[in-house]
């Protein structure tokens, strides 16, 4: 009987030792499948919050894109508009009535000081030199208005239609620009 006794101490021994281990392990793979899952859900958010990060980067690059063109797009409306206005305001001009011609280009003589000549288009000839005190230089090739030098022709005012308006026009175009921040 002793050999039994011995045998079923060392099997009771035995069951505990493999329930203790049995119950370790557990305690260790629980906190191993805890540990591992607690690192899946920092990795799932941080994942997520790159993604949610890289969305709003690209939208907010769509959003700016888009409104860039859309300023693109005002811009070049407003240029054909002012290319179309510089047309036909060059259209009006070179059609006037010579009274009001007449009119234009003595307020353009009153800006001269030092000039001696006086040069026009072909239509204008005999209207400046009738009203001008100055020597007629010859004609220019322009849509209206004068140009004037002085004695040595080192001094050149254009004020001829062409060059007043493209002045106007690049004044608005440039103001247009700063206005778009293009």
């Amino acid at each position: 009987m002793g050999l039994e006794v011995v045998v079923k101490d060392v099997l009771e021994r035995g069951e505990a030792e493999v329930n203790r281990i049995r119950q370790e392990g557990t305690v260790e793979a629980n906190a191993i499948i805890a540990g591992a899952e607690n690192t899946a859900r920092q990795l799932l958010d941080e994942k997520r919050e790159q993604a949610v990060e890289l969305i709003e980067r690209r939208r907010n690059r769509g959003i700016s894109s888009a409104n860039l063109e859309v300023k693109r797009a005002i811009l070049n409306a407003k240029k054909e508009l002012l290319d179309k206005v510089y047309d036909e305001a060059v259209g009006v001009l070179t059609s006037l009535p010579e009274s009001e011609r007449e009119t234009i280009i003595k307020k353009l003589l009153e800006s001269q000081t030092d000039s001696t000549r006086v040069f026009s288009n072909t239509n204008d000839e005999s209207l400046v030199k009738r009203i001008s005190g100055l020597e007629y230089g010859g004609t220019i090739p322009c849509s209206g208005g004068i140009m004037l030098e002085n004695e040595d022709g080192s001094v050149i005012r254009d004020l001829t239609f062409d060059t007043l308006l493209k002045s106007v026009r690049e004044k608005s175009l440039k103001q247009l620009r700063e206005l778009l921040s293009v």
